[in-house]
């Protein structure tokens, strides 16, 4: 299959937790960082002396300018403008796949389309070590500054791969070994009961709608996540949680004993 190569957008970042990530994973992505003018509260000072011996231009603007640079989120007195993350194709995803070969695991986002969402799956998924999180083309989250500040530095670490056609992606992820569970409230095993081994994908359905009916059918195993209150789901990405960490838990009880 064929795809797009590496595209790399600029990106805002705000929040203290946020930058204070990216000045730990890629300070060299900082192109420069608008701060509160006057302010000295909290880690404020200390994150501007690090950008100033990084050489970043610094600019003291005020509140409703951040604000608006941070599009109303929660910035914390901090904005800065970044090269962007990387996200790979399906070319690349390919070689990912190969390249970790049975240790593979990776995360389906079918469809998930609120950006703070797509962040809190990202930061789950690097939580649970996982190799890439696989979004569609069209109809799913982009990594604006909400999914950025959301994730809190995951986003660069977890590869994102952005792929045209879920069906014919797992159809060569099935082709390739790579077994594929869908979560369905209406799957009659539970993931406490399914067992659960790399190479894997992890497929997980949008808000409120679920998985698709063509990714549903292209799933060699479908799970349910036991419920035993009076609510009938779980935010995806608390139920990403749920499986990714199962997923570990069985891996790492099968795994021999030195």
């Amino acid at each position: 299959m064929a795809g797009p190569s590496n595209r790399k957008k600029s990106h805002s970042v705000y929040g203290l937790h946020a930058v204070r990530a990216l000045l730990d994973k890629r300070p060299s992505a900082i192109l420069s960082a608008k701060l509160l003018r006057g302010s000295s509260a909290g880690n404020l000072p200390q994150l501007a002396r690090v950008l100033e011996n990084l050489g970043v231009p610094i600019e003291h603007i005020s509140r409703s300018d951040l604000d608006r640079l941070a599009d109303g989120g929660t910035h914390q007195g901090i904005v800065v403008q970044t090269r962007g993350l990387e996200e790979i194709g399906i070319r690349e995803l390919e070689e990912l796949v190969v390249d970790r070969g049975k240790s593979f695991r990776g995360l389906l986002l079918d469809g998930v389309q609120d950006p703070r969402n797509l962040g809190a799956c990202l930061r789950t998924a690097d939580a649970a070590g996982m190799d890439a999180v696989i979004v569609p083309r069209n109809r799913a989250a982009k990594l604006t500054p909400v999914a950025l500040k959301a994730a809190t530095g995951a986003a660069e670490t977890v590869r994102l791969a952005r792929v045209p056609n879920i069906a014919a992606a797992l159809h060569w992820l099935k082709q390739a070994g790579v077994w594929i569970v869908g979560a369905a409230e209406d799957a009659q095993r539970s993931v406490y009961d399914s067992r659960l081994e790399a190479p894997i994908i992890v497929a997980v359905g949008g808000e409120g709608r679920g998985l698709r009916r063509l990714t549903r059918e292209s799933c060699d195993e479908l799970v349910a996540i036991p419920m035993h209150g009076a609510v009938a789901s779980l935010n995806v990405s608390v139920a990403v949680g749920v499986l990714l960490f199962e997923l570990n838990r069985q891996i790492a009880v099968r795994r021999p004993r030195r």
